[in-house]
């Protein structure tokens, strides 16, 4: 028997354990993979705290779906894309806060003092949800995601001048219902 027809086999046989709920399974599982999951998780976060959360929530997310998993892939390729998602949600959480810091709005929103960023975060969702879809897809791409305004054109299929002045009205727009939340 081959290294490879071994491991497949002992993968299997722990993937079993795991569905059925076997503590010990989940204790060898966990050896196993978090040391990998948490390099990984290092490389693309800012700390590493937030790198052994991903890594925990990575295997949290891993167990919850283990009765989904059908044996498509590897165990550890299946891990990583959930921790690839784990990543992108910590990244667009971290970002969509900051967001608000990088518009070109923040002194209109910060004119009075709030309590904390999330008040900011609570009154700019509000604002979104009041907004068209399209121009609130075009702040989301620019100030969550980060794109510049070629890259928008191109995923949009507009102009550069078409998604500059779309940009504009988005944001005129934005700070006009924004005011209207001091008003209530």
């Amino acid at each position: 028997m081959t290294f490879m027809t071994q491991l497949f086999k002992s993968e299997k046989k722990l993937i079993s354990q795991l569905k059925n709920g076997n503590p010990k399974a989940v204790k060898v599982w966990f050896n196993r993979f978090y040391p990998e999951l948490l390099a990984v998780a290092k490389l693309k976060a800012k700390t590493d705290k937030d790198a052994e959360d991903l890594a925990q929530e990575t295997l949290i997310n891993c167990l919850k779906q283990i009765q989904i998993f059908r044996g498509d892939s590897s165990l550890k390729t299946w891990m990583m894309t959930i921790l690839r998602h784990e990543i992108a949600d910590y990244y667009r959480k971290k970002y969509a806060k900051q967001a608000i810091r990088t518009l070109p709005l923040t002194d209109f929103l910060l004119k009075e003092e709030l309590k904390d960023s999330s008040e900011v975060e609570d009154r700019v969702k509000q604002v979104l949800g009041k907004m068209l879809s399209r121009r609130k897809k075009l702040l989301l791409m620019k100030y969550v995601d980060g794109l510049k305004v070629h890259e928008i054109a191109k995923k949009v299929g507009k102009t550069f001048k078409a998604v500059e002045a779309d940009l504009y009205r988005a944001r005129t727009n934005f700070k006009e219902l924004y005011a209207t939340l001091d008003q209530k």
